[in-house]
C-alpha cells in the first residue's frame, strides 16, 4: 500500500466541529490581544464578539456529561489571575466555570425539553431572560451564553429527531415522528433568533460600539447563526491537506487548553511587564 494512503486512512477525516473550534479560537485570540496590547481595541472587540457563540453553543450540542476537573482548576486559575491584575477586586468566574455549569445541568434541561417539549422551552428562556441584569457577575457572558448553549441543545435535538426519522421510515404509513420534526425545527430557529439578539444588545451594551463596528457586529453574529443553524457534526466536505488537518485537529481537541495557556499568559505579562499593557 502507498505510504500517502497509508496515512491517509490511519487519520481521521477533519470534523465540522474542529472547523468551528479553529476559527472561535482565532477569534478570541485577536479579541484577547486587542484588550491586552492595542489602545483602540474597538474592531478587535468586534472579532472577538464571534467567537463565544460558538463555545457555548458546542456546550448545548454535545452529548457528553463529563466534566473534565482540569475545567475547574483552569477555571479558578483563570479568575485568580484576573483578579491579582485588577488589585483583588471581584473579577466574574471564568467561562470555563460557567462550561462546568452547563455540561452539569444540560442533561436535566434535555429531559425538561423531550418531555414538555413547548413548556419547558417557554419557561427556561423566561427565566433565562429574566436572570439578564443580575447574571453578570456571576457569569462570564452572562446568560446570553446560556442562551446560546440552549439553542445548542435544541439544534441538537432537531438533528437527532431528523435522524430517528430516518431510521424509522415507512412507505404506506404516516410518520409519526415528523411532526415532532416541526417542533424541533421550529424551536432551535426560536431560540437562535433569541440568542443573537440578546447577544448583541448586552455586548452593545458592554462595549458601546460606534455605528460602523455595531452593524459589523450584527453582520458577524447573523453570519455564524446561519452556520450553526445548519451545523451537524461529522466529517467535514472540505478536508484540507496533512499538514493543515493536522494544525485544525489539534486545535479542536486542545481548544480550551489553548484558550487557557493564552489568556493566563497575557494576564501575566501585563502584570509583571506592565509597560506593555494599553
Amino acid at each position: 500500500m502507498p505510504a500517502d494512503t497509508r496515512a491517509t486512512r490511519s487519520s481521521p477525516a477533519i470534523d465540522n466541529t474542529d472547523w468551528l473550534k479553529f476559527v472561535a479560537i482565532v477569534m478570541v485570540s485577536i479579541d484577547h490581544f486587542g484588550f491586552f496590547f492595542v489602545e483602540n481595541d474597538e474592531w478587535w472587540s468586534v472579532l472577538g464578539r464571534l467567537a463565544a457563540p460558538v463555545f457555548f453553543f458546542l456546550m448545548g450540542f454535545a452529548k457528553s456529561r463529563t466534566v473534565p476537573f482540569r475545567w475547574i482548576w483552569l477555571g479558578v486559575i483563570l479568575t485568580l489571575l484576573e483578579s491579582w491584575n485588577a488589585n483583588w477586586s471581584w473579577a466574574t468566574p471564568n467561562i470555563l466555570l460557567s462550561f462546568v455549569l452547563i455540561r452539569i445541568l444540560r442533561p436535566y434541561v434535555q429531559t425538561l425539553l423531550l418531555k414538555y417539549s413547548w413548556i419547558a422551552f417557554i419557561l427556561l428562556v423566561s427565566a433565562f431572560l429574566a436572570m439578564l441584569p443580575f447574571a453578570t457577575p456571576m457569569f462570564d457572558y452572562g446568560m446570553e451564553g446560556w442562551l446560546w448553549a440552549m439553542f445548542g441543545l435544541c439544534q441538537r435535538i432537531h438533528v437527532d429527531s431528523v435522524s430517528n426519522v430516518g431510521k424509522h421510515k415507512e412507505v404506506q404509513t404516516p410518520n409519526p415522528l415528523r411532526g415532532k420534526i416541526t417542533d424541533t425545527a421550529l424551536m432551535r430557529l426560536i431560540a437562535c433568533l433569541i440568542a443573537a439578539s440578546i447577544y448583541v444588545w448586552q455586548e452593545q451594551l458592554e462595549f458601546e460600539f460606534s455605528q460602523i463596528p455595531l452593524a459589523s457586529c450584527i453582520f458577524g453574529v447573523s453570519i455564524v447563526s446561519s452556520i450553526l443553524i445548519f451545523f451537524r457534526r461529522g466529517p467535514s466536505d472540505i478536508q484540507p491537506p496533512q499538514p493543515i488537518a493536522q494544525v485544525l485537529r489539534f486545535t479542536g481537541r486542545h481548544t480550551l487548553e489553548i484558550y487557557a495557556i493564552q489568556l493566563g499568559g497575557f494576564e501575566l505579562i501585563v502584570k509583571f511587564l506592565p509597560d506593555l499593557a494599553v
